[in-house]
């Protein structure tokens, strides 16, 4: 019995060391064995959006402007059972409503940075009677590179002549109920499409239909109504769509505009055009060397400020044009914002910009201390760009080295611009002299200098800034702002743009250099004017230069092939030949070209100041014998009315030149087609053609600057050109200085008017406007023809020809009113004098074609003025 139970007791015991060595062996294959795939959290409660109504659609909308624009709408029908429906009505800046949205318009969970996407507002969120919520999200963007775009649920892939646009569905919505997808790609349609389109709408949409309301059942949908947690409805799964279209060659060049090689071809176009105006201002130089006239002080120093000018400009335009296209060829790496070489490239590139403009400027004193002290700051930050902490871009030294470098940098080049512009115009004698020094030049002093460029950078740095922040905004609308990367990736992207602001500030400042050219050449003009000549198209040298000024100044740049600039500078040759072809072939036809009846001589010999006061005198006695015989013949006489004979006698001696001849019968006449009043309009109100220019661009500030703001409103505000004033660095402070470059091309174009005054034909101001308003709506009319082949936008071009025809039309009336100024004091208005100086029909005439001339104005804004400009291509994000 003993042995027996022992042998039980035994069996049992084995028997349990077998189950523990079996159990530790099941143990050991699960450990080793891999886990089981757990299913993905569904952080959007996607079955609850089974029963969604979805419908989108995106249109590719190609003519009328450079880069193609994508328009993009999402419409989801939320139902009242989704549980996150409520935060959908929350503030937009809400963690909830980022979330809930995200989940609706976004085809993947996590941070999402979209540079590319646009929007005229939030999505439009409506809610429904039975407790659901209708969203509507429309986007658009620009294909504007050749990259990968988006907007909305839509992307566009931009590969040479092909592009390839796909819907990206939502993972929440991808057992929703997709009732319609449109695609449009614009004419000439798409190539392939995948899958097939169900249908189509117009000459190119194409329509998709997944889950048609009317496929399914009402049994099914009543079902779907009242399911809040079970299984989904079953629907038909969202098509991967896919279709490839072949946009038209002007669209498709544009959007290449970012590779290497079509970036060098943009940027050749701005070379050659510094080129040409380099070899003709050194022309311009070499043939005032050869005249006769002795070089003053003042004449030598102008012209070596003209040619020291001319290849400083050239090399200004090879250093930021040139740097732009290595730029696109060498910048590789990883894309990080902080790399010591890309610093040391941008500082060296803008200390060699401020370098170049300071060998013009020449500054001295305490401006050049100031300039030192600017420099101080970005070296350092170059030369210490390597060290850890400067390399770390989400330390806040990082941040404050690169601004107060980005700061200096702009300041120096924006004084070392300053002192260039005021060394050109002070040698040239363009300001007025020293009050301290009488004698003397005028000199720039830092007390002055110094707190204007102060405000100006810190100005542009506000805007900068905001307008970081803004695009910021827009990139990041939709992410989550509680997690940490948000708060790291926000302050690396500051240090990149300011980074990167230094180049972009040194490329918007070149695009204003012109303005030195133009003070250049007028300093030599002034210099080396000659007080006999008629007009500057008299002497080789000076018909140069004024043409040159013409065609810098008041020619609106143009040639713009497909968004390229290589053609451009035809544009500028194209005005200036235009200019001298409306003026000189009709000189003859001028009043002062007009030979004296009895001598031959032009009537031009009697431009001395002499003379013109004699025509003034004679003309108010010609207008006083012309009103009397009004009132003779309107019977306004008394008892004795003077008698016709004398008063025409009167008149016809009043033709007679010089109006005291030394013996009877040796006195000249007047050609008999020109009155004394034309004569004396005909001369202008100055002695010479410098005066007559210099008065005549003072005259036209009047209407230049509200016609200046008019042209910023429709080239900069009005249509989608605010997006791109909003979007750029620079937009907003570019806004100032494009009033100041559209009131000097204004006051341009009326100094050229001036200058030509007694040159031009015509015997009043109105009709002299005319040749110079020609000269400069030829290359626009030009330029509007190439823009029609490359299916461009023209908008903007007929209202600035409609301007300047306005703007020199009014300073040429005031001209007309100035040459008889000492009369002012006689009449109780301007009005007044202006009726007598044009003897009333001519007024009558004149007051109607600028009448006309304003419905014209309003009628091309009204039609045509409807701007459209694309956002320049945005910074790459790392």
């Amino acid at each position: 019995m003993p042995s027996g139970h022992g042998r039980v007791v035994r069996a049992v015991a084995g028997a349990g060391r077998t189950t523990v060595a079996l159990g530790l062996f099941l143990m050991m294959l699960s450990a080793a064995a891999p886990p089981a795939a757990s299913a993905p959290v569904d952080e959007c409660r996607s079955t609850e959006l089974a029963t969604a109504g979805v419908s989108t659609g995106v249109l590719l909308e190609h003519g009328n402007r450079t880069s193609t624009k994508v328009r993009s709408e999402l419409r989801v029908e939320v139902p009242a059972d989704w549980p996150f429906i409520r935060h959908l009505l929350l503030s937009e800046e809400s963690p909830e409503y980022i979330r809930a949205m995200s989940c609706l318009t976004r085809p993947y969970p996590g941070q999402h940075r979209r540079w590319s996407e646009w929007r005229d507002g939030p999505p439009l969120v409506t809610a429904e009677k039975d407790g659901g919520v209708t969203v509507v999200d429309r986007a658009h963007t620009w294909v504007n590179l050749d990259d990968t775009v988006y907007a909305g649920l839509w992307s566009v892939s931009a590969d040479g002549d092909r592009w390839t646009v796909r819907l990206l569905s939502p993972r929440a919505l991808a057992g929703a109920r997709w009732t319609e997808i449109e695609v449009d790609p614009g004419s000439p349609g798409a190539e392939t499409a995948t899958p097939l389109p169900d249908g189509g709408e117009g000459a190119t949409a194409l329509l998709w239909h997944p889950a048609s309301s009317d496929t399914v059942p009402t049994a099914e949908k009543e079902k779907g109504k009242r399911a809040s947690a079970g299984k989904p409805l079953t629907a038909e799964p969202v098509p991967a769509v896919t279709v490839r279209l072949k946009p038209s060659w002007q669209r498709s060049w544009n959007a290449q505009s970012n590779r290497p090689g079509a970036v060098l071809l943009d940027r050749s176009g701005y070379m050659i055009s510094g080129a040409v105006t380099t070899v003709l201002l050194l022309c311009g130089a070499v043939l005032h060397r050869r005249r006769s006239t002795p070089p003053t002080g003042r004449r030598g120093r102008t012209l070596r400020n003209l040619v020291h000018w001319a290849v400083a400009s050239m090399l200004l335009t090879l250093l930021m044009d040139g740097r732009v296209a290595l730029q696109q060829y060498g910048e590789q790496g990883d894309g990080a914002f902080w790399r010591p070489g890309l610093i040391l490239r941008d500082h060296g590139f803008a200390l060699a910009f401020v370098a170049v403009l300071l060998s013009v400027a020449r500054p001295t004193g305490r401006i050049r201390a100031a300039l030192v002290a600017l420099t101080v700051p970005p070296l350092l930050v170059a030369v210490l760009s390597g060290t850890s902490t400067l390399r770390r871009g989400e330390s806040g030294l990082a941040l404050a080295a690169t601004a107060t470098a980005s700061f200096c940098l702009f300041a120096l080049c924006s004084l070392a611009l300053a002192a260039a512009v005021w060394r050109l115009a002070a040698d040239g004698g363009l300001l007025p002299g020293s009050r301290r020094f009488p004698g003397n030049d005028r000199v720039l002093r830092l007390r002055i200098a110094g707190p204007a460029v102060l405000a100006w950078t810190i100005l542009v740095s506000a805007f900068l800034v905001l307008t970081e922040e803004r695009a910021w905004q827009r990139a990041s609308w939709l992410s989550d702002r509680t997690v940490p990367s948000y708060g790291l990736d926000h302050w690396n992207d500051f240090v990149g743009e300011s980074l990167s602001s230094v180049l972009g500030a040194q490329d918007w400042l070149s695009s204003y250099l012109w303005l030195l050219t133009a003070v250049a050449v007028l300093a030599v003009l002034r210099a080396w004017r000659s007080a006999t000549a008629v007009s500057p198209l008299g002497e080789p040298a000076d018909r140069l230069l004024f043409l040159t000024f013409f065609g810098v100044v008041s020619v609106l740049p143009g040639g713009f092939v497909a968004g390229f600039s290589t053609v451009s500078v035809l544009w500028q040759l194209l005005g200036m030949l235009a200019l001298y072809g409306f003026v000189a072939p009709f000189t003859g036809r001028s009043a002062l070209s007009q030979p004296l009846e009895r001598s031959g001589r032009p009537l031009a010999t009697v431009a001395d100041p002499a003379g013109r006061a004699t025509l003034l005198d004679k003309s108010r006695s010609y207008r006083e014998i012309h009103a009397e015989l009004r009132r003779l013949d309107q019977g306004l006489f008394g008892d004795e009315p003077p008698k016709r004979s004398d008063l025409e006698q009167r008149l016809d001696g009043l033709h007679d030149w010089p109006a005291s001849p030394s013996s009877p019968g040796t006195a000249d006449r007047l050609p008999p087609k020109i009155s004394v009043v034309d004569a004396a309009l005909a001369l202008g109100p100055r002695d010479t053609w410098w005066a007559n220019g210099t008065r005549c661009a003072r005259l036209s500030l009047i209407p230049a600057v509200p016609a200046s703001f008019l042209m910023i409103w429709v080239w900069n505000i009005r249509g989608e050109g605010w997006t791109e004033v909003l979007s750029d660095q620079f937009g907003v402070p570019g806004l100032l200085l494009s009033l100041a470059t559209w009131t000097a091309t204004w006051a341009g174009a009326a100094f050229v008017l001036g200058a030509l005054w007694r040159q031009l034909p015509g015997q009043r101001g109105a009709a002299k406007a005319l040749p110079v308003t020609l000269a400069f709506a030829l290359p626009v009319a030009a330029d509007a023809l190439v823009l029609r082949f490359t299916k461009e936008s023209t908008a903007g071009l007929a209202f600035a020809v409609s301007t300047m025809l306005f703007v020199l039309t009014v300073t040429a009336i005031a001209m007309d009113f100035d040459t008889f100024r000492t009369e002012r004091r006689y009449w109780q208005s301007r009005m007044g004098l202006l009726l007598s100086v044009y003897q009333m029909r001519y007024y009558s005439l004149q007051f109607a074609y600028l009448i006309a001339q304003i419905v014209a104005m309003i009628s091309i804004w009204q039609f045509l003025a409807d701007s459209d400009a694309a956002p320049r291509p945005s910074e790459p994000k790392g």
